[in-house]
């Protein structure tokens, strides 16, 4: 498989696993003149909540909002996005308020915000018969230890970091990279296993190296002396809760293509190789991110810093090289 497709299978990857889907422990319907509101299930890390309505007569449903229970019910001003999915990947967003005769049922966009990692809170929905108007209220996260909300498997999480390392000896004129990663982590046992790419660009190292400009036209042209660089990783990792705090401990293999920027006229060799195994330590923040209620954990926007140690060897451009390589990064992670 070249190199250059090593994104797109990544994502199809990715795309292709379903969101983690948490249902309710026991059924909580909540009824008002008329009208039955159920929650049956919540998606991912609390973004989206699939709602249930039963009503005995026309009735106009919505705004939908959500908000702690010491506010009064209905009070917040901000209404959640609403759809429909006629088909299973396809959203089509519904106003605010519509009107319901019968069954229906509704997805809510919670946000991708932190706000909702927090205990007490409830989904607030506007409700009017033309006889009696009023706010049914459902809770989406728990006040105390219990559990609301549990799903049949472990999420999987996708990851992403920033990060800088640099070789510490000789690797074929590879220098000092800049890189942007990501990751799909899917829970096996105790373990979670990893595949991912890596992307960025790297300083050429070297007497042969072309000076840092731009040469060529828009057309047929681009930036001489620096490496651009993309490759994939596979992995394991192991998370080791800390009080508030969590250690990622990863090991792993990766392997990148190196290209060279560089005129027509340059003669020196422009593709390299690059692989070896590596290893890494994340500390993540304080567990604010975990969502009260679920289990297994939902955890939103945890992030962190990074360090690593590789040992690389380089081929391509001469005789292989190898090298150890040390390099600090931050990292960021959700569940899905």
């Amino acid at each position: 498989m070249a190199l250059h497709r090593a994104p797109l299978v990544v994502f199809a990857f990715a795309a292709a696993c379903a969101t983690t889907t948490y249902r309710p422990t026991e059924p909580r319907p909540v009824m008002g003149p008329g009208v039955q509101l159920d929650v049956v299930s919540i998606r991912g890390a609390a973004r989206e909540a699939e709602v249930e309505i039963r009503t005995q007569q026309p009735t106009l449903i919505g705004p939908m909002s959500w908000s702690t229970g010491d506010r009064e019910s209905c009070s917040a001003t901000a209404a959640l996005p609403l759809g429909r999915r006629p088909e299973k990947d396809v959203l089509v967003t519904v106003p605010d308020a519509f009107e319901v005769n019968g069954v229906d049922s509704v997805f809510v966009d919670l946000g991708s915000g932190r706000e909702i990692a927090q205990r007490n809170l409830f989904l607030d929905v506007k409700v009017d018969t033309g006889d009696a108007q009023g706010c049914l209220r459902t809770p989406l996260t728990a006040a105390g230890p219990e559990t609301l909300w549990t799903a049949e498997r472990r999420p999987w999480a996708l990851s992403a970091g920033l990060r800088f390392d640099t070789p510490l000896a000789p690797l074929e004129g590879t220098g000092s990279r800049i890189s942007v990663e990501f990751r799909a982590l899917f829970p096996v046992g105790p373990l979670r296993l990893f595949y991912g790419v890596v992307m960025g660009g790297a300083s050429c190292r070297g007497a042969d190296c072309p000076s840092i400009e731009f040469y060529g036209n828009d057309d047929n042209g681009g930036l001489a002396g620096l490496f651009f660089h993309i490759g994939g990783e596979l992995g394991i990792e192991r998370r080791i809760p800390l009080g508030r705090w969590s250690l990622s401990i990863t090991v792993g293999g990766s392997i990148a293509e190196f290209r060279l920027g560089a005129g027509p006229e340059y003669a020196g060799g422009q593709n390299v190789g690059v692989a070896g195994p590596f290893a890494s330590l994340t500390l993540f923040g304080p567990r604010a991110e975990l969502i009260p209620g679920f289990a297994p954990p939902a955890r939103r926007g945890a992030h962190g810093p990074e360090i690593f140690l590789e040992r690389l060897t380089a081929f391509g451009r001469g005789p292989a090289e190898s090298a150890w390589a040390v390099g600090l990064g931050w990292r960021f992670e959700a569940t899905q």
